[in-house]
């Protein structure tokens, strides 16, 4: 493949930072309860957005609702909880 091109502490500092503005934005998470089915629309629309950037060609664009998507499930999660990730067999 390649070189990657950012590393993860980063990439979950953007994260936090996304999570941040999303809080001012929309209020915090603790005073807005939705389901999980409302974050996987939530979710639905935001790839939605990244793949529409991408078919028009604005690279830049599509990463950014990208990052929209990963602070959006880690929203779902801080919500719900985390799942333990089950082993491999």
């Amino acid at each position: 493949m390649g070189k990657l091109k950012a590393t993860l502490p980063k990439v979950l500092e953007a994260i936090k930072q996304e999570r941040e503005y999303q809080d001012q934005k929309y209020g915090r998470l603790q005073s807005r309860a939705m389901s999980v089915g409302d974050w996987i629309l939530v979710l639905e629309e935001e790839i939605a957005e990244a793949r529409l950037a991408w078919v028009k060609g604005r690279s830049e664009d599509a990463l950014r609702e990208i990052l929209q998507v990963a602070t959006v499930a880690v929203a779902a999660i801080l919500q719900h909880g985390v799942v333990k990730r089950e082993e491999l067999r």
